[in-house]
């Protein structure tokens, strides 16, 4: 329930910042709650994950996205994700969430997320993937950019996001293996060509 509260405190907030375009990106400070820490003393790793949402939204009313969504009546999907960690966020400890987009292709959007401690040292860096969905189905990517930013063409996706693209479609691959599998025999998803590559944050 705390995520909801921490979602829409956000978003009040950024009725009063200024609205962005889709090349900027937006900075938000939180704070490492009780209900955040693990076992182990310091923030869930789960949470991350789950910031990254909070952050991403914002993120999408702040470049008018979340608008065109509602009159269009597109719904958004998550299409995947990854992160790295390099240091952990202990009890009580603020830290800053950076969001920006870094480039799309026909389908996926492809967003960039940087945990910060107040040292400015990178805690984690995490990269996910979003698509639009309507009522006949996916909605391409040019099609959305015409309407929230018109005429920006995405830059080339860097290696760690092609990385990640490749991933997801051998865990789709894997999938459907199961599914023929019928839960009766485990799926060689190990067989599968799997670049994920170094680089994939």
């Amino acid at each position: 329930m705390n995520l909801y509260f921490r979602l829409f405190a956000q978003l009040l907030r950024s009725l009063w910042q200024p609205a962005i375009t889709t090349r900027d990106e937006t900075r938000q400070w939180f704070r490492v709650l009780p209900q955040d820490i693990d076992v182990f003393g310091h923030m869930n790793n789960g949470r991350y994950l789950q910031m990254m949402d909070i952050a991403r939204t914002v993120w999408m009313r702040r470049c008018g996205a979340l608008g065109v969504m509602r009159r269009q009546r597109w719904g958004a999907a998550l299409g995947g994700g990854s992160i790295r960690f390099r240091r952990a966020l202990k009890p009580f400890e603020r830290y800053e969430l950076t969001t920006r987009l870094i480039g799309w292709d026909s389908r996926w959007f492809y967003l960039e997320h940087g945990f910060l401690d107040q040292q400015g040292r990178c805690v984690a860096v995490g990269l996910s993937r979003a698509a639009l969905r309507g009522r006949k189905g996916w909605v391409r990517t040019d099609a959305v950019m015409d309407l929230v930013d018109p005429g920006v063409t995405s830059p080339a996706l860097p290696a760690y996001a092609i990385a990640l693209s490749r991933q997801e479609e051998v865990m789709q691959r894997a999938f459907a293996c199961r599914e023929q599998s019928d839960g009766h025999n485990s799926c060689p998803a190990a067989s599968l060509p799997m670049n994920t590559g170094e680089q994939v944050v």
